[in-house]
């Protein structure tokens, strides 16, 4: 089959990432245009990569050579640069997240379907190798039924990160801070394994930066539909920065994840005596990251960015393409799609309300 050709718009931080996936799927994927209407931003890119570069993506749609469209924009443009993308008949690879906006997410999966394209929207670390255990055994039963999730982002950003543009740190165009930005992978998660959300209640603040609208430190308790709580924790405000943690507790299993990879996972042993004292719980499956019965990792830590964000790996987003690319070849449903990343929007929206109203917010929003 013939390769797919992409274009990108946004060319800051993030670009790179995608700019690197598209490279990684070598003659399924080719980049042939970049866009930014910062400056000669584009024009440097696009000389640096060898492609054509553009200061509007209109006229760049309007030449319209490609089938795919990056939106690597500040998020608070991510909806609407995708559906002008849609309606010129371009699938769509959204980076995180879909939106700041339930509104703008919802304009954007509608385009999408009207216009019969596909929609991904990044989150990476759905398909790190933790995350694939982790919803492998939850889909088993190997946890039993749901008590406790805990998602929590202890990483740090500098005040000339928040001062390097003028979007970053904007209700309008960051969409928040910690956790609309940084902390989304895991709330993402937390709620793709815990289930639909019943209630938040939340606070937040900015304690150690200057200069910006939104919040450095966030704290939220959560309930689910299925009865089971769960806790949240995002900031960027953790000098030097640290793991990003997510901590599943089920009534026959536990799995704990450290930056993606699995650091402890156990479960009942099979026997179902019970005593006063609880399940006889077999030896752990996973412990220190490194399976029991093999000596084996249980998976390969990637660079999360904890301190920086150029440091972000770029593993997941070639799988994001991959996914896509096989997704339009076979007409089939993107395993990032528009409801998914919608999901996790809630969320966050729902805790923001939470935290601004000092009420608890009940859901669906």
């Amino acid at each position: 089959m013939s390769k797919l050709r992409f274009a990108i718009v946004g060319c800051g931080v993030i670009h790179t990432s995608h700019v690197e996936a598209i490279r990684a799927l070598g003659d399924d994927a080719e980049l042939v245009a970049v866009c930014d209407e910062v400056g000669d931003r584009a024009k440097e890119v696009g000389e640096k990569l060898g492609v054509r570069s553009f200061n509007d993506l209109t006229a760049m749609l309007d030449w319209g050579q490609f089938e795919v469209l990056n939106v690597c924009t500040p998020s608070g443009l991510h909806g609407s640069c995708g559906v002008l993308g849609a309606k010129a008949g371009k699938h769509i690879v959204s980076e995180k997240p879909i939106d700041v906006t339930l509104a703008a997410a919802d304009a954007l999966i509608a385009a999408c379907k009207e216009n019969n394209v596909k929609l991904e929207v990044i989150s990476q670390h759905r398909f790190s190798s933790g995350m694939r255990l982790l919803k492998g055994w939850l889909d088993e039963g190997k946890l039993g039924k749901l008590v406790y999730g805990e998602s929590v982002t202890k990483w740090y950003r500098t005040q000339a990160y928040y001062d390097s543009g003028g979007w970053r740190g904007t209700w309008e165009l960051d969409g928040g801070g910690a956790l609309m930005n940084q902390g989304v992978h895991y709330v993402d998660q937390l709620r793709w394994i815990m289930g639909p959300v019943k209630s938040v209640a939340a606070t937040m603040g900015t304690i150690a930066h200057e200069r910006i609208e939104v919040e450095d430190i966030v704290s939220a308790t959560i309930e689910f539909q299925n009865g089971a709580v769960g806790t949240l924790l995002a900031s960027t405000a953790m000098f030097p920065g640290y793991k990003q943690s997510l901590e599943i507790y089920g009534t026959h299993g536990t799995v704990q994840i450290d930056n993606s990879r699995v650091r402890h996972a156990q479960f009942a042993s099979g026997d179902e005596e019970q005593s006063m004292f609880g399940v006889k719980a077999a030896e752990p499956i996973v412990k220190d990251g490194v399976f029991t019965a093999t000596g084996e990792k249980a998976d390969v830590a990637q660079s999360q960015g904890a301190g920086d964000p150029r440091a972000i790996s770029n593993s997941g987003h070639v799988a994001h393409l991959q996914d896509l690319i096989h997704c339009i070849r076979t007409d089939s449903e993107t395993f990032m799609n528009g409801q998914e990343a919608r999901n996790a929007l809630e969320l966050i929206v729902g805790i923001y309300q939470s935290a601004k109203t000092g009420k608890r917010v009940e859901f669906p929003l």
